[in-house]
This record gives structure tokens, C-alpha cells and sequence, in this order.
């Protein structure tokens, strides 16, 4: 009996430098070795392939001589076992299970003109005044519907009406803005002998304060659906509040640079709408997704209510719907940018995005790009920080980036690529020094636009309008006109 051989095969080594050995049998006989030998023959050179990527095309091509440096091991050794050949596929399925062709090139993005062409109006021959700017967010209509909604409930409620007007009701909401810049632990503090606030108590007796503060309301109860109505909305509430601040924030003229990302407002009561985010200031609250431009304005926002947050739902995912029904109010094919996280961001969306005429770039999950193979943290951590990996998509001519500085980050564009790379000066820990790191351009660019929407919650949490009630609505109310206050 012939002694069994722990030769391994050329397949069997690629996935051993992938890291993956549950497949490798290092135990076979003579006979299922020349069985594998024959079968090698035949066969092209695959690398292992991502879970759930089955039927999609994944190219590499060799770029220049010094590009092999940056290349994984696996994949020089991939080339070398094809001789000449240039291309390697390996078949592969995208997530929403579609056929198509991604090939990954090892090389920079192709030039793209994202030259935006739109300018700003002439500014208007009087100056307007912040308050003016404000009455165009938070029209007119908003304050009388307030008041015809909370005359209407005083009476549901007493049977008596609450006899407001529109100068009070403005009163009423400026005492609050107020409230928010001088703050005192209770409201009761504005009008008391010893803490009494002028600019407050002149204005309003508390009493009235209290019945105006009751009986504020926004929509018509007797008109809300059952729960279990198909057309119920969780927002009915504050629905005619929310359309018409998002209409009038559409109104405004856009900046080049957009990011999307969500906000927190603040709430711990009881309420289907409350969700916990770790990472945020404020972890318990309503969340929202805002559009806004790299100065802090938001431009669009959508409150999130769960499964109907948005309407027309895609093979995208809730968060990739989002970012296309925030962006519906950005003019298409004039090269206007989008930022986003790695919750949003996708190779789908990406592509999405370019068809419309928007360009966008964001950080991403590696498993959100299908078929692309980016050298191993352990790889790149070696290089030292500023380490990076790269590869282009053929077809769509997008790019995906590797970059590790503390950790690894992954970023994917539609118009930026890795060249320029510059050096920067980045706090090193472990020599309690600043180093010098490479960024590419993608990474600057990224850093350079994406804050918006975080520019505004922080201008928003200066002089937040500090209204303690149980009632989740309220919170959306003041939030909004906090938000108008920011934008004006």
C-alpha cells in the first residue's frame, strides 16, 4: 500500500493565503490527487469568492510593475499560475441577486469632469433680516393653522375656545426661542418675584402661558386614522407642520456640496417613533435624516417612522431609498455632490446616484462592494499608517479605497480618486508626537464636506428650545423651528 502524499495544490495554497483552510483536505490519496491534477489542467485559476457573490464577474488586470507591490500575495500568485493571460475572472452574484459584470482594475479613477456649472442668484437690492429669512421657512399659514388647531382642541377638550390670535401665537413660540438662549431649571422662573426675566414676563402672564402651552396643537384629532388602518401615519400629529417646513427648505437655493446623514432629537418619554443610537450626544430620541450643504443649511429632511419612512421602496434598502428621496430636490446632471456614511453608502447606490447626474462619495462596508478584493489589514498595517489599497470598477468607473490610518477605513467615489496624495500631520499615541501620514484625495474630500448636517445639530444644541413635555409632537415642533432659526 502506497503512502498517502500531504502535496498541496495550487487551488488549496490561494486559499490558505486567504486565510480560509475548512476546505483544504491535506489528507488524499494517489488516485484523488491525480483526479485533482487533471481537473487543474483544465481549469482557470479562481481566488475564493465573498459570501453571497455566486454569478457576478470579478476582473483584475495587471497595471504597471510597481502597481504588483500594493497587490495582494494571492492575487500575484493568481497571475502567475495563468502565464500570460492579463484578465482573471472569478464568477460572483450580486446582493440584490441581478447578473452583471464588475470588473476591479488596480488603478486610479479615470478623469471626471465634476465641474458644477450653477451659480447662486443675485442677492436682493434691500438686506433682509434674519427675522425675514425665518417668516420665509415658518410662513404665515404654519402660525394661523396653529391657531385655528389649538382654538378648535380647547374647545374639543373645555368646550370653551381658546380665543388665540396670531400675534399671541407668535408670542407664545418667541418666548420659547427665548427660553432657549436664557435658560432657567423651570419656565415658572420667568415670572417669579426673585429669577422674574422681563423680555418674558412683560409679554405673557403665566397663566395664559399655561393655557396657550395645553391646548397648542398642530392637527384636527377627530380626522386620525385607527392604528390598524392601512393609511395611518404615525406623524398626523404634526403632519401639516413637517410638509410645510421640508417644502420651504426645498426652496432654498443649494449649495455644490450636500452630505446626508441623521440627527437626534432629543426625547425619552413614551413613544413608537423613540429609537437609541449609541454613537449619538442625545442616545435616546426621534430620529431624522437631513440633506444639508457643507455651510449647516438644511436643504430636506425625513422624519423616521419605521417601515413607510419612505414610500417607494427599491432593491436599494431603506437606506439607500433615503438618500435618493433626499436628493429629489438636487438638480440632475449638473454635477452637484453628495455625501454619505457607511450606512448609506453602497456600490448600488453609487451607481444609482451617477445615473441621475450626481456625483457622490462615502465611506462604505466592505461588504457593500461585491467582488472587490482590497489588501488585508495585516498588510497595510505593516506599511505603517497611511497605508492604502485601491481598485476601479471598468463599467462604471468607481472607485473603492482602503485607507488605514488608526484602523481601516473604506471609502468608494464616483468623481474623486486617490491621486493627489498629500501628507498630513496626525496625533500618533504611542510616540506622543504628530507623524506625518498619506491622505489621499479622497479621504480630504470627504473630510472637507461631509459635516453638514452634524454643523447643524451642534448650532441647533447652542440654544436648544428646552421645552420638557411628555407629549413626543412638541419635540418635533420646536426641533423644526429650531432648525429654521439655525437656517436663517
Amino acid at each position: 500500500m502506497k503512502p498517502k502524499r500531504n502535496t498541496l495544490t495550487d487551488a488549496e495554497l490561494l486559499i490558505l493565503l486567504e486565510g480560509d483552510v475548512s476546505d483544504v483536505d491535506l489528507d488524499m490519496s494517489d488516485d484523488e490527487l491525480d483526479l485533482v491534477s487533471n481537473r487543474n489542467e483544465h481549469a482557470v485559476p479562481t481566488s475564493p469568492v465573498a459570501p453571497g457573490l455566486e454569478s457576478e464577474m470579478i476582473e483584475v488586470r495587471v497595471g504597471k510593475e510597481e502597481d504588483l507591490d500594493d497587490m495582494p500575495l494571492s492575487l500575484r500568485l493568481q497571475m502567475s499560475l495563468c502565464g500570460d493571460a492579463e484578465v482573471q475572472v472569478v464568477p460572483a452574484k450580486s446582493h440584490s441577486g441581478s447578473r452583471c459584470n464588475l470588473r476591479w482594475h488596480m488603478k486610479d479613477i479615470e478623469e471626471v469632469n465634476a465641474v458644477c456649472n450653477t451659480s447662486f442668484s443675485d442677492p436682493p437690492d434691500e438686506e433682509i433680516t434674519p427675522f425675514e429669512y425665518f417668516k420665509k421657512m415658518c410662513r404665515d399659514e404654519v402660525i394661523e393653522n396653529f391657531v385655528k388647531q389649538s382654538n378648535l382642541y380647547c374647545v374639543q377638550k373645555t368646550g370653551r375656545p381658546l380665543n388665540t390670535n396670531k400675534n399671541e401665537m407668535e408670542q407664545f413660540l418667541g418666548i420659547h426661542i427665548m427660553a432657549g438662549i436664557v435658560n432657567m431649571p423651570s419656565y415658572r422662573m420667568y415670572w417669579a418675584d426673585t429669577t422674574r426675566f422681563d423680555p418674558v414676563a412683560d409679554v405673557m402672564s403665566r397663566n395664559r402661558f399655561d393655557s396657550m402651552r395645553n391646548y397648542f396643537h398642530i392637527n384636527d384629532n377627530s380626522k386620525m386614522k385607527a392604528r390598524n388602518d392601512p393609511e395611518y401615519d404615525k406623524l398626523f400629529k404634526v403632519r401639516p407642520f413637517v410638509d410645510s417646513i421640508k417644502s420651504s427648505f426645498r426652496e432654498i437655493e443649494v449649495e455644490e456640496y450636500n452630505s446626508v446623514d441623521e440627527l437626534i432629537i432629543p426625547f425619552k418619554g413614551r413613544s413608537s417613533l423613540k429609537q437609541y443610537v449609541r454613537n449619538k450626544p442625545h442616545k435616546w430620541g426621534i430620529k431624522v435624516f437631513a440633506r444639508a450643504g457643507s455651510s449647516g443649511i438644511v436643504y430636506d429632511l425625513e422624519v423616521y417612522v419605521g417601515k413607510g419612512t419612505v414610500k417607494n421602496v427599491s432593491p436599494l434598502g431603506i437606506s439607500g431609498d433615503i438618500v435618493l428621496r433626499l436628493v429629489d430636490g438636487l438638480p440632475k446632471g449638473q454635477n452637484y455632490k453628495v455625501f454619505t456614511d457607511n450606512w448609506f453608502t453602497s456600490f448600488s447606490l453609487m451607481c444609482a446616484l451617477k445615473e441621475i447626474g450626481i456625483l457622490a462619495l462615502g465611506t462604505v462596508r466592505m461588504s457593500r462592494l461585491p467582488g472587490c478584493s482590497l489588501e488585508k489589514d495585516e498588510g497595510l498595517k505593516k506599511l505603517g499608517r497611511g497605508a492604502n489599497d485601491y481598485r476601479t470598477e471598468a463599467g462604471t468607473n468607481i472607485t473603492a479605497l482602503k485607507w488605514y490610518d488608526n484602523k481601516p477605513v473604506y471609502l468608494v467615489s464616483s468623481y474623486k480618486g486617490r491621486h493627489p496624495v498629500e501628507t498630513v500631520k496626525r496625533w500618533s499615541v504611542a510616540e506622543r508626537r504628530y507623524v506625518e501620514v498619506p491622505r489621499p484625495a479622497m479621504v480630504k474630500e470627504y473630510n472637507c464636506h461631509m459635516g453638514g448636517v452634524d454643523l447643524q445639530d451642534m448650532l441647533v444644541a447652542l440654544y436648544r428650545t428646552n421645552i420638557g413635555v411628555k407629549r413626543y409632537y412638541l419635540r418635533i415642533v420646536f426641533h423644526l423651528l429650531d432648525m429654521c432659526v439655525v437656517n436663517a
